[in-house]
């Protein structure tokens, strides 16, 4: 047999029966993932005398002066029991340490023809970058450095936006602000700054870890979010429903994040296209796989099912770091948040020691990207987080699991094949996919069909559940930004372009693989949207 006879008669039809029940499954996911959210009751309101968790919500910030104030008006007013619950804001030192190094760079860039709002990333607030390069632009020549040398030192930093807002009077749940020194790390250093102060931000409050320790939270947000406003109470009902079922409290309860905001637009062109089609797959990913694999966990936890069914049903749930909350006992035994992604390292090791997960029935809103590099850092970074499941398993050896081994072994088996589906699976199928006529016209059927489901069809579905997604966030006292929306490209256009978007998603890791083959230090910098 040939190998085009082995391609066509072995490997076209496996790809393209793979291709249709992967669509099958995540257009079912995709449809009972929003159903269940959509017709979640109402959260009981917050009981003052009720005994609920003690809850601490962390927001670490860098370069967050844009949505600093909104974010701690956001999550200061959410509803929950007085005296059991505190928000700590941390920023970090590394944020001026940068802003000393980028001073430097100011008269090569005032001296440019034409200042960029690209070239300003990191100098400033990416909301700000296009104003303040506009504003340069339009000065004179020889005024140039001195108009950004003001903008620059006129910009405060986070810590200062924050250190104002703490020292002021506040209403709604305590703030407290700490800041990190300049000890290099990324978002988990901070988040793990905070946990070695939680004394400082719960401590107030009558909270004493030896005492409470068993029946508290870790919450982490990005400081771009839009929580809704009984969040916290969804948390504690979301505890209590798991205790009563199993008798223990969950490790970790997720909330739902949706890429629902739009703060800035999309740009024009190809790249906004593209753009655009990655948040529509993003609010596909939120829904049919983030979300799913946790009710399907919760379900199997709750289940009697053998354990060898078990073994091979249950997912590795991929945490999402914004709108978790970890237990922190759990966190405790993890030795905190790992780098360099604190939430994709918290879900595959707690996932690997057999620790129970929970969603939590409301959304929390936050921006997609509109920026391809922040896009591409993105991806890489979480490939990178990712990709080498043993290395978390090596990580956690040594506390004890409710896993067997054959259990562990099969958590990594499929996150290496599923790493492995996103370097391949898009060119792979899409060579498939144009040669299932050659197979025969049951595979090219089934190709088409596939193709249809996976791509327009799943994304006409999204677009038409995500507005009352977005109306089912109630924000406390503030005003939620409209849906995102595309510049120039309408919804058919995006509907008709979704098979391209798996392609995008290539990007990130194949650029960190290659620089990591040519021995090129690939800096993922912030992935700021």
């Amino acid at each position: 047999m040939s190998a085009a006879d082995v391609w066509l008669d072995l490997v076209v039809p496996v790809l393209v029966t793979g291709l249709l029940a992967r669509a099958v499954w995540a257009a079912l996911a995709v449809e009972a993932s929003a159903r269940w959210l959509l017709s979640a009751p109402a959260h009981r309101p917050a009981d003052e005398k009720g005994a609920v968790p003690w809850l601490v919500v962390l927001l670490p910030m860098l370069r967050e002066q844009a949505v600093a104030a909104q974010s701690i008006a956001a999550f200061t007013g959410l509803d929950y029991p007085a005296g059991r619950a505190a928000v700590a804001v941390i920023t970090t030192e590394r944020e001026h340490t940068a802003r000393a190094r980028h001073r430097g760079r100011l008269p090569e860039l005032a001296a440019l023809p034409t200042l960029t709002a690209a070239q300003l990333r990191g100098l400033f607030p990416v909301a700000r970058c296009f104003a303040v390069a506009e504003t340069v632009n339009a000065a004179p020549p020889g005024e140039r450095l001195q108009v950004l040398t003001g903008l620059f030192d006129a910009e405060p930093s986070t810590a200062d936006i924050v250190a104002a807002l703490t020292s002021g009077p506040t209403s709604g749940l305590p703030l407290v602000h700490l800041h990190q020194p300049d000890v290099g790390g990324r978002k988990p250093g901070q988040l793990n700054f905070a946990l070695d102060r939680l004394s400082d931000v719960l401590g107030p409050l009558g909270w004493r870890e030896d005492a409470h320790a068993h029946d508290t939270f870790v919450l982490v947000y990005d400081a771009d979010a839009v929580p809704d406003a009984a969040t916290l109470t969804a948390f504690a009902d979301a505890a209590a429903d798991h205790r009563a079922h199993t008798g223990r409290m969950p490790a970790l309860i997720q909330q739902q994040r949706l890429p629902l905001l739009t703060r800035r637009p999309f740009p024009h062109g190809v790249a906004g296209m593209l753009l655009t089609e990655e948040w529509v797959y993003q609010l596909r990913r939120s829904l049919g796989i983030e979300l799913a694999r946790l009710r399907l966990h919760q379900w199997l936890t709750r289940s009697r099912l053998p354990e060898p069914a078990r073994v091979w049903l249950r997912p590795m749930v991929y945490a999402v770091g914004c709108g978790m909350a970890v237990h922190l006992p759990a966190l405790r035994r993890l030795g905190g948040f790992p780098e360099p992604m604190e939430d994709l390292g918290t879900g595959h090791r707690l996932s690997l020691l057999g620790a129970d997960f929970a969603p939590s029935a409301t959304l929390v809103l936050d921006e997609p990207y509109t920026d391809t590099t922040g896009l591409t850092n993105l991806h890489a970074l979480a490939f990178t987080a990712s990709a080498r499941p043993d290395r978390h398993a090596r990580a956690v050896v040594h506390l004890p699991s409710a896993l067997s081994r054959p259990a562990r072994a099969a958590l990594i088996l499929r996150e290496w094949a599923d790493e492995a589906a996103w370097l391949l699976g898009a060119p792979l199928l899409a060579a498939a996919v144009a040669s299932a006529w050659w197979a025969g016209p049951v595979w090219a059927g089934l190709a088409v069909a596939g193709v249809l489901l996976h791509g327009p069809l799943t994304t006409a579905r999204l677009l038409t559940l995500a507005p009352a997604l977005h109306r089912g966030v109630i924000p406390p006292a503030t005003t939620t930004p409209p849906l995102p929306r595309p510049v120039s490209w309408r919804p058919i256009a995006l509907v008709a372009a979704s098979p391209l978007q798996p392609f995008v998603r290539l990007a990130g890791p194949w650029r960190l693989i290659w620089a990591k083959a040519t021995g090129h230090r690939l800096g993922f910098g912030k992935t700021e949207r």
